[in-house]
Formats: C-alpha cells, sequence, structure tokens
C-alpha cells in the first residue's frame, strides 16, 4: 500500500504546477498591468509598501498616478525593450500614496502570456557596478576563459562564482541521461559540507522545475524561511486562469522544495542554468547556511558568469568531440582500406582487429558474415553470440544501430557474460541473412555516492498521504553492477558511418565481380569466335584429304596392299587433325562453362531478393525511389549458384533504379508456377520503346526511351546468365507507364 501511495504522491510532485503558485517572496513587491493603459491588474498584498495602499484599493488604478511625468517616459522606453527578460534593473522614484513622499526602486519587467508583471525590490547601497566589482567580474571572465578541459571550466566557474557572490558553497551539478545529478565540482569554506561527486536523484528537481530553467537564467531564495506573500487576485485577467510566474524573480517555492532545503541545512541559495545547445546541461547551485540576499549587480555578474559558461560548454565538448570524431574517422579510414586491400570483408577487418575495437571504444567485438563467426578479444561463446543475434533480429530488426550499456537489464541472458559483455554496439549489415557486427563493453562495477538515500518519505496526515523530502543529507552509498560506461554519440555515429561505408564496399565488390565476369565472358566469346574461324579454315584441309583417299579407294579397284596402306594412313591422320580440333573445342566450352557456372547449391529466393534490396536501398534513397518486395509466405528453393542470382538481380535493379524518376517506385516479387519460380522487377520508370524491345537484350542495345545511361551490357549479361541457368528471360513496357521484367528458374523441393 504504501508503494501505491509513494507512485501517487511521486506522480503529484512531478506535476505540480511550481509556475502559478499565487504567491511571491516577500524581498519585493510585484504588479501585472494592461498596456497600454498602464491599469494595474494584479498586486501582492505587501503593496503598501510601495505604492502606500493596500493591494483591492491599487487594483484597477493606473500606475501613472504614482509616477512623475519623467518617471512615467522612462518606463514606458524600458518596457519597449525587445528582451525584457535580458535587461538592467531600472532605477525609478515611486510615489508613496500614504506619505505622499517618492522612493527609488529597482523595477524588473517581463511579458507573460498578455499581461505586463513588473517586479520591485528596494535600493541596496549604491555598490552597483562599483569598480571593485567591475574588475572582479572581468577578473572571474578571463579565468574562466583560460579553462584548458570541461572539469576545469567546471571548477573555475564554481570559484569564480563563489567569489562574486560570496555564498558559502557552491556546486556545479550536470545531469545524466536520467536526469540525476552528479555534482563535478565544488568550492567551499572550511566549514561547509562537501558534495563533491555525490548523485541527487532526479526527483530533487523534477521536469517542470528544469523547464523552467531553460527560460529563466537567475532562480534566489534569499531567506529559506519566508512567509509567502499572496497576489490578489491570483488569475490572468488576460487569459482568465492563473497568474504564470514562471519568469518571476519573486516567485514563491513549492512548501517541498523549502522542507528539502531546511532539512539539507540551508538558509538562502542562488541557482543559476547552465544550458548547451538549448538543453539543459547542469546547474550552478548556491548554497548558504543562513539567509543571503544578494544585490542585483552581483546577481547580474553571476548571471553573466553562467551565460559565459554555457557558451563555453557548446565550445569545450565540440572541440573534445571534433577531436574524437577525427580519430574514428581515421580509423574508419584505415578499416575500409584495409578491406579493399584484402577485397572481403572479414579478413580485411580482422588484420586491423585494434582499429575494430578503437572505431567504437569497445573491449571486445563478434563478426556473423555468411554464417560464421569471427571474435576479437574476449566474447560472449557462439551458441549465446547466436541467441543474442536472434534476440536482436527479432526485437530490433528494423534498427540498423542498437546501442545499450545495460544489455541484461533488456537481455536476460545477457546477465550469465555481464563481466564482458554488459554493453552492446550492434551493426546490422545484410538482414537478410542477419550478419552483424557486435561489439561489447565489459560491466563498471561503481560505487555510487548519493547525497542521502534517494527516496522521499510519505507520511500519512489526517487521512492524506503527503510526499516529504529526506531528513539525511549524510552520504548514502549504492554499488551499481551490470552496467558499461555508456557509448558516446560519437561512437554510433561512427559505427552507423561505417555501415554505409560496408554496404558501399560490398556494392564495388559485386560490381567487380560483375564487371571480371563480363570481361571473362567477351574473352571468351572472343577466343570462341576465333577459334570457330581457325576450326572453320583449318579443318577444311583434314577433310579434303579424308575426302579424296576415300575416293581413289572406291574407284581404284586395283590398289595393292601397300598402296592401300598407304591411303588408310593418311586417312587416319586427316580423322586424328579433326579430332584433335574438336578436342579443343570442347576444352573451350569446358571451361567457359567452368566460369560462369560453378556448382549448384540449394538458394531460398525470397531470402536472395531481400538481400539484393537491402544491398540496393543506398542507391534508392539517394535517387528518392521506394524499392520493396511481395514474395509468397514461406520459401521457394532453386538449386543455382548464387552469385549469378544475385548478379540477375543487382543487374536488374540497377537497371528499373537508372530509369524511374524521384518519387518513383520498384517492387520485387517471386511466385511459383508450374515447377519455376518466377521473378519480376517491376518499376514505374519511362518506359521501353516498342520498336527496341525485339532487341532489348542485344549486346550494348540501350532500349529506354531519350535515355543515355549506361552501355547497354547488363540486360545481355542478365540473358546470358539466366539462360545458363536453364531459365527464361522476357520483358512487358510501357512508354510513360514504367516496365517489369521476368526470369523464370527451375524450382526444387527442400
Amino acid at each position: 500500500m504504501s508503494q501505491t501511495i509513494s507512485q501517487a504522491t511521486l506522480v503529484e510532485c512531478e506535476n505540480e504546477p511550481i509556475h502559478i503558485p499565487g504567491a511571491i517572496q516577500p524581498f519585493g513587491i510585484l504588479v501585472s498591468i494592461d498596456i497600454p493603459s498602464l491599469k494595474i491588474t494584479n498586486a501582492s498584498v505587501n503593496c503598501a509598501e510601495v505604492f502606500g495602499v493596500n493591494a483591492v484599493s491599487l487594483v484597477n488604478r493606473s500606475l501613472a498616478e504614482h509616477l512623475s511625468a519623467t518617471a512615467l517616459a522612462s518606463l514606458r522606453a524600458y518596457i519597449s525593450a525587445d528582451d525584457l527578460v535580458e535587461a538592467a534593473p531600472l532605477v525609478i522614484p515611486i510615489l508613496d500614496l500614504a506619505t505622499q513622499c517618492e522612493r527609488e526602486w529597482e523595477l524588473t519587467a517581463h511579458l507573460r502570456h498578455g499581461v505586463l508583471i513588473l517586479e520591485c525590490e528596494a535600493l541596496a547601497p549604491q555598490e552597483a557596478l562599483s569598480t571593485s566589482l567591475q574588475r572582479s567580474i572581468r577578473s572571474a571572465v578571463h579565468v574562466v576563459f583560460a579553462a584548458s578541459s570541461l572539469l576545469d571550466l567546471c571548477q573555475r566557474t564554481a570559484e569564480q562564482v563563489r567569489m562574486i557572490t560570496g555564498f558559502d558553497r557552491v556546486m556545479i551539478y550536470r545531469f545524466t541521461e536520467d536526469w540525476h545529478g552528479d555534482v563535478v565540482a565544488e568550492a567551499k569554506s572550511e566549514q561547509a559540507h562537501s558534495y563533491l561527486h555525490h548523485h541527487f536523484p532526479a526527483s530533487d528537481i523534477p521536469a517542470q522545475a528544469r523547464r523552467i530553467f531553460l527560460e529563466n537564467w537567475l532562480r534566489m531564495i534569499p531567506d529559506v524561511g519566508y512567509a509567502p506573500v499572496p497576489i490578489y487576485p491570483d488569475r490572468n485577467p488576460a487569459t482568465g486562469g492563473a497568474l504564470d510566474l514562471g519568469l518571476s524573480a519573486l516567485r514563491s517555492v513549492s512548501p517541498l522544495h523549502v522542507e528539502y532545503l531546511r532539512n539539507m541545512g540551508v538558509g538562502a541559495t542562488l541557482t543559476l542554468p547552465l544550458i548547451d545547445g538549448g538543453k539543459l546541461w547542469g546547474l550552478i547551485a548556491c548554497h548558504h547556511p543562513t539567509p543571503n540576499k544578494l544585490g542585483s549587480d552581483r546577481r547580474l555578474g553571476a548571471k553573466m558568469i553562467a551565460q559565459i559558461v554555457s557558451s563555453q560548454l557548446v565550445l569545450k565538448e565540440s572541440m573534445e568531440d571534433q577531436r574524437y570524431r577525427g580519430e574514428l574517422k581515421r580509423i574508419h579510414a584505415k578499416l575500409i582500406a584495409r578491406t579493399e586491400e584484402e577485397d572481403d570483408l572479414v579478413p580485411g577487418l580482422v588484420k586491423r582487429s585494434q582499429d575494430v575495437l578503437d572505431l567504437a571504444g569497445a573491449g571486445s567485438a563478434a563478426i556473423y558474415y555468411n554464417g560464421s563467426w569471427t571474435t576479437i578479444g574476449q566474447t560472449p561463446d557462439v551458441g549465446q553470440l547466436e541467441l543474442l543475434v536472434e534476440w536482436l533480429s527479432a526485437e530490433h530488426a528494423d534498427e540498423q544501430i542498437y546501442a545499450t550499456n545495460q544489455l541484461g537489464n533488456f537481455f536476460p541472458q545477457a546477465r550469465q557474460y555481464k563481466d564482458i559483455a554488459s554493453g552492446l554496439l550492434a551493426m546490422s549489415i545484410l538482414k537478410a541473412d542477419q550478419n552483424y557486427v557486435l561489439w561489447f563493453r565489459p560491466e563498471v562495477i561503481t560505487t555510487v555516492v548519493w547525497a542521502g538515500a534517494p527516496d522521499k518519505r510519505v507520511q500519512v496526515e489526517d487521512g492524506v498521504a503527503r510526499l516529504h523530502p529526506r531528513f539525511s543529507f549524510d552520504s548514502w552509498k549504492q554499488v551499481v553492477d551490470g552496467v558499461a560506461t555508456p557509448w558516446k554519440r560519437a561512437e554510433v555515429e561512427a559505427v552507423s558511418d561505417f555501415r554505409v561505408s560496408v554496404l558501399a564496399y560490398g556494392l564495388r565488390r559485386a560490381f567487380r565481380q560483375e564487371q571480371a565476369a563480363r570481361e571473362l565472358a567477351e574473352r571468351a566469346s572472343l577466343e570462341k569466335e576465333s577459334l570457330v574461324h581457325m576450326v572453320s579454315h583449318d579443318i577444311r584441309n583434314p577433310l579434303s584429304v579424308l575426302k579424296m583417299t576415300l575416293q581413289v579407294m572406291q574407284m581404284d579397284q586395283a590398289l595393292t596392299p601397300a598402296m592401300l596402306a598407304q591411303l588408310v594412313a593418311r586417312g587416319l591422320r586427316a580423322t586424328d587433325s579433326i579430332e584433335r580440333l574438336v578436342t579443343s573445342v570442347l576444352d573451350f566450352a569446358k571451361k567457359e562453362h567452368a566460369a560462369l557456372a560453378p556448382g549448384l547449391q540449394l538458394e531460398n529466393v525470397n531470402a536472395l531478393i531481400r538481400e539484393a534490396i537491402d544491398l540496393a536501398l543506398p542507391l534508392a534513397r539517394k535517387a528518392e525511389v521506394g524499392v520493396s518486395a511481395a514474395v509468397e509466405p514461406g520459401k521457394l528453393m532453386i538449386a543455382c549458384k548464387r552469385a549469378r542470382v544475385e548478379q540477375v538481380l543487382g543487374n536488374l535493379i540497377s537497371n528499373s533504379l537508372k530509369f524511374t524518376p524521384a518519387g518513383g517506385r520498384i517492387t520485387v516479387a517471386a511466385r511459383h508456377s508450374d515447377g519455376e519460380v518466377v521473378v519480376s522487377v517491376a518499376d514505374t520508370g519511362i518506359g521501353i520503346a516498342p520498336e527496341l524491345l525485339p532487341r532489348i537484350f542485344d549486346r550494348f542495345t540501350q532500349g529506354r526511351v531519350g535515355s543515355e545511361k549506361g552501355a547497354g551490357l547488363g540486360l545481355s549479361i542478365v540473358k546470358g546468365i539466366v539462360e545458363q541457368e536453364g531459365g527464361r528471360l522476357w520483358v512487358d513496357s510501357a512508354v510513360g507507364v514504367g516496365s517489369t521484367f521476368y526470369f523464370t528458374l527451375p524450382l526444387r523441393q527442400e
């Protein structure tokens, strides 16, 4: 039951509307006014301190009644500024109707949901922008700019903000991915408790508070023990909703947060956001054991430091990130170069095994390619790897890259080998064959030091469950296992880029193989043509000799045995010559057949189609053409040479890509028909003129309408391969509609 209450109250905490508290802190007064009439529409109940009348009497009066003509002109000029939030306070005299005396106040303004909100604070003794303070701020800026690294920047920031503000403890609080806070730098007095390297749970600064920090550069609570000052009325006159104080410096604080600070022994706070590229990176959190109201000048100095540091965060992180990305690109280039040298993916990677690991900052790796495993370093065993690949293929089939640093939380079997593979970065190569490169990171057993047990308390008061912050902030240790160092974005993107290069390498290799096969076929054709000419010429002589010998034997009945023996020997020599010529032709035919159709094996056409589409996807995306498969359920098995069918599919898909404009589609289908498999590649391209269809499969014929793409060899090669495999090839086409190429292959039972 307590757990249910805790969950409900935690949700309530997350949803607490902290931007509309209906009250302010008492270190100033707040009024809202209508523009341009300057009629006061809301007022804090302590407004008599400034105006000399209570809130009820002040509402609906004109602010102009309390301002001289000069002050009114100054106010109108001030509120017409483009960015009121960033404007320095305006010092303005305001008439106190009770005393009929003017008193100078510091005024700030901001526009929120159609209402102009003015906040006034008593003018402090004029230290504002004194020479000494200016020197301090300039010195702080110089020190911050001189930081050599991100952590050095954080430490210098803590020290300089403490110097400017005089707060007892200043922490740089960095958010993790799950919004826990980690104190990465600290500057404090000798008496102050240290929270350096302590963690604070995400619920300490809930989501709605983090959102406000993205809009408001400063949050101050000068006295944690303050009594809230209500606003009259508490509704926005423009919208009818609650008055939004999200940008207000005086905004009252959540009672839960006040209790949190009291439990922590804090009497005053100043908090400034650190924003990196529009995202809340962390906070500068300043604590003091007693009330401490900071003047607007020092607040402005601290705010300036926070904004400068935020810009430096982007720069420092970007510089470190760019250096690392540059190194990963160099590793990437070396891996692809070695693979090209080897002309085979896995041997090329294995010969640069350390680069394979360094590409992702991994401790070990495993490569599953074309049914075989290759491992680098200490990895799970093959059985465990196969189960992991099955899980990836089932649960993350649509993800080309998958990364986690807590694999055991998502794939429980991985807990068996968490010491070597708690982190997984998986790269899918070809989905059809479940080809993967897997990078692993070992678990890093860490002791997380929390600032108190990271749980809030729930107490039932008057039958109502209420959430309370923890009483103690003493160090509370938690041992975390089964978690690896998180993968950096640069590493994930480097692996993604590497995948593109691997696919491009596969296409280049297939092209080289196709080119080599074409050159071999052309050489064989030339050799065959030459041999045919030679045979046709050379065979005439022995045939003539044989014919004449037979004619002599037929016509001359008076031949002696010696003469007959001589004629027979001559005829035998002629037949030997013919036999050698025939043997030469047969040897060539065997050589050509061996080159074009080595050993057959059973293959699943559906898998071959999916693989061909997967290989073509990068080019299809570049051409903005959709490519999809339409195959029958189950397996369509054929006996073929896999590489040759892949070559046919690749040629046909490539041909359709060349002649299909952006926005078109290509569909590859397969079906069973009368003992054959019929495969089709249909496109919505430019079509083929009817008069060109009879010659479309001839060498050097370009059949597409108005096109000059290619040399016209691809379809002739397809025709040769299909016929070598015992199939048929044909095409249906209409100009402006598209073309469909069909080929058949004999069906085999699995």
